[in-house]
């Protein structure tokens, strides 16, 4: 049973990231306000890849601070329940991937695949930088009822059912 919730978990992810170009990015500023956008990204197995010009906030933000969080979202006009929408929410760590690193080549050749052959365009202007954004904790939401908490370190998922509710409002009782 918990080889099936895990499939069904990595076959929704395995999904969005074929379904969904773009991911919404959530920065904290120098004023430690949050500021939101989004952009064209690049799924390795692992990790996240994203290019962003300096000129947009959110490169100024993960500079300074490479918290973030992120959030992979169905498209609305193609889901049947509007609340129900599959999504994976996702803290993670942002850092910058050096341009002479045979990374950066393999990473912008992907993503320029996936998405527009313009990223080469963009990787040679000076105010794009590679960001590698490797998540830490996530939460899946597959449908109603159907919500798992994702622990990369330990490749597990772990359901957000009665019994996990039950055990958070114990251990905040105490």
């Amino acid at each position: 049973m918990a080889e099936s919730k895990t499939n069904n978990v990595q076959e929704t992810l395995d999904n969005l990231h074929e379904s969904v170009l773009t991911v919404i990015l959530s920065t904290i500023n120098k004023d430690g306000r949050v500021e939101t956008s989004y952009s064209p990204y690049f799924f390795d197995g692992n990790d996240y890849y994203v290019l962003i010009s300096d000129l947009a906030p959110h490169s100024q933000n993960m500079k300074t601070n490479p918290d973030i969080s992120f959030i992979i979202i169905d498209d609305e006009s193609k889901t049947k329940n509007i609340y129900a929408r599959r999504r994976l929410t996702s803290q993670a760590l942002a850092e910058i991937v050096d341009k002479k690193s045979p990374l950066f080549a393999e990473i912008i050749d992907q993503l320029a695949k996936r998405v527009s052959k313009m990223v080469y365009m963009l990787c040679e202007m000076n105010d794009f930088n590679l960001f590698k954004i490797t998540p830490t904790s996530g939460r899946i939401v597959i449908g109603f009822g159907k919500t798992y908490l994702i622990d990369y370190q330990n490749k597990m998922v772990i359901p957000v059912d009665e019994d996990y509710v039950a055990k958070q409002k114990e251990q905040n009782d105490n």
